[in-house]
């Protein structure tokens, strides 16, 4: 039977053991828990697997019919009374993002549930400081469907809303 590991003997600077336990001390957390946090966070960053260059045309226009269809299923889905207050519910998921902002708010409405154009390649890339960080849009939807199965980001930029039917069973309130 194999041991499990729960120990990780590591030399550090000096000066980065002290920033660490006076930054679990200004948390009110064991120095281990901070670590074990600092280790995690970084450990889930680095193996996101996320294109090295931003979202391209296509891309981008694979995500807006994603958006767009997805959208309109889990409306359907969960019988809101109607599509703003499916919006409503949606965008409440997606305004807790650092760079989400009202402008990104109206320009999604305009996307979903007007006649608004797709989403570009410049502003995906600008919304997700080129690819360093996981797209809001997407996040809120995949909390927002409470799918526990949704496809990453780069398996929507290339395969679009022809998704949606693949998922569309795993559609449940969160």
């Amino acid at each position: 039977m194999t041991k499990k590991r729960t120990q990780l003997n590591i030399n550090i600077d000096e000066e980065l053991l002290k920033a660490l336990k006076f930054k679990a001390l200004s948390k009110n957390i064991k120095l281990n828990t901070l670590v074990k946090q600092i280790l995690s966070e970084n450990t889930k960053r680095l193996t996101v697997d996320y294109s090295s260059s931003g979202f391209s045309d296509n891309d981008a226009i694979n995500c807006t019919n994603f958006m767009k269809s997805l959208f309109e299923k889990t409306s359907q889905n969960f019988n809101y009374l109607n599509h703003e207050e499916a919006f409503k519910a949606l965008i409440s998921q997606i305004e807790k993002f650092d760079q989400w902002n009202d402008t990104y708010s109206k320009r999604l409405y305009s996307v979903l549930l007007g006649s608004g154009e797709p989403w570009t390649s410049s502003e995906l890339n600008k919304l997700t400081l080129e690819r360093e960080c996981e797209c809001p849009i997407y996040a809120g939807l995949k909390i927002w469907t409470g799918s526990d199965e949704f496809p990453s980001q780069d398996l929507i930029c290339d395969l679009g809303s022809s998704l949606v039917p693949i998922i569309e069973n795993k559609i449940k309130p969160s």
